[in-house]
């Protein structure tokens, strides 16, 4: 399927193991994912809106998280799909080593994403400045 990439709203989850970013990195760390939901899009961006609450409350102020409709070619039309989203986690704290620990808050918004989506295609990259 083609797909062009337009940008939106809120998001996404860092599962990213800790590493010297700046060693690997001369720009900026990014999570990219394309999430296949598994129903509406509403629950998969609360769970978005969920996991950027969470990083707030932990202090974490030097990330950001946005999610952008896939828009789908298949048909001959271009149309947002209702069966993808893509997310962007510019500069996760994991990749710096400065993940908030797990904690309740923390696995409820992973179930929120896991209950909504699954993560079809995840890839960490590095952003020119």
């Amino acid at each position: 399927m083609k797909a062009i990439f337009a940008a939106g709203l809120v998001l996404a989850a860092s599962a990213l193991p800790a590493f010297a970013a700046d060693k690997v990195c001369n720009g900026e760390v990014a999570i990219v994912r394309v999430s296949t939901l598994k129903g509406a899009r509403a629950p998969f961006e609360k769970a978005v809106a969920d996991q950027v609450a969470w990083y707030k409350a932990k202090g974490i102020t030097t990330n950001r998280i946005v999610t952008a409709n896939v828009i789908d070619l298949s048909s001959g039309k271009p149309m947002v799909s209702t069966k993808e989203v893509m997310t962007f986690h510019y500069n996760p704290p994991a990749a710096s080593g400065t993940q908030p620990a797990i904690d309740d808050g923390y696995k409820a918004f992973v179930k929120e994403f896991r209950d909504s989506s699954d993560i079809a295609v995840e890839k960490t990259v590095c952003l020119p400045k």
